[in-house]
């Protein structure tokens, strides 16, 4: 009765050998097909899967200055040296390194045209500044 036993155990796994090694043939076979399949032609489920490959294989962590700005760590802010008369200098330590937003207005009275041109210049002299800016004109 024993040596049935093993017999039957034995025969189990060499027939789970043989099912996971059909298994692992199909698959192959079924990405073989999907790595010839021209790029034009990839569905929603072809990019998801190319993306989960991607990211799969991606063990690279961003550097700190490649990652995006909410992700960032704030630079520390020494406040033995803050003066505490004098708020803007807390504000200017604080927001360092991050996006800011600056409301201008324009003097004078001009037209909605002249103040487009006024601020593409200033929009300009600040891009060849490397900074970079939005522009949002708002008319009245």
């Amino acid at each position: 009765m024993g040596s049935r036993l093993r017999c039957l155990l034995i025969l189990l796994v060499v027939l789970q050998v043989v099912l996971s090694q059909k298994k692992d043939d199909l698959k192959e076979k079924r990405d073989e097909k999907w790595k010839k399949k021209d790029v034009r032609d990839y569905s929603d489920a072809d990019v998801e899967r190319l993306y989960d490959q991607w990211e799969e294989t991606d063990d690279d962590e961003l550097e700190p200055d490649e990652l995006p700005e909410w992700k960032r760590e704030p630079p520390p802010v020494d406040m033995s040296k803050l003066n505490p008369e004098n708020p803007e200098e807390f504000l200017k330590l604080s927001k360092k390194g991050r996006t800011q937003m600056m409301f201008a207005t324009v003097a004078g009275n001009p037209t909605e045209r002249e103040t487009e041109t006024i601020s593409s210049l200033w929009h300009s002299s600040l891009y060849n500044a490397n900074i970079e800016t939005q522009r949002f004109v708002s008319w009245r």
